[in-house]
């Protein structure tokens, strides 16, 4: 009977973690793809400065907080991200709104599709 008990409670630990991570890498990915959704909105208004300062704030957190992200995911989808945030920063640096635009776009869906990835659901799973 110790067994079933002992095998429940670790069946238990690893549903918590499992929420846990989840909640975890859902708000990372929720807060950056808010803060480069407002850096698109510098850049549509070509208000380039704001933009840059703004990708500068995002670069900087994203690779603070990187080593945390990179325990739980696949570390070349944090690498892409990280890259695809750099450009951005560089094209917008370059006043290239195409360029930057294209790299915003990758760099959210990228970050949604971590996201997605954690879901408990059978194509994750399989």
């Amino acid at each position: 009977m110790k067994r079933i008990y002992i095998s429940l409670m670790l069946v238990a630990i690893v549903a918590v973690l499992s929420a846990v991570q989840l909640g975890f890498v859902s708000a990372k990915a929720d807060g950056f793809i808010s803060m480069i959704e407002q850096c698109d909105r510098h850049m549509r208004k070509s208000n380039f400065e704001e933009a840059i300062t703004l990708c500068k704030k995002i670069e900087n957190e994203w690779n603070e907080g990187a080593e945390k992200v990179d325990m739980l995911l696949i570390h070349d989808y944090v690498d892409d991200i990280g890259n695809d945030i750099s450009k951005m920063r560089s094209f917008a640096e370059n006043g290239s709104p195409d360029m930057y635009f294209a790299m915003s776009t990758s760099a959210k869906k990228e970050l949604a599709s971590i996201k997605e990835s954690e879901y408990p659901k059978l194509e994750n799973i399989l």
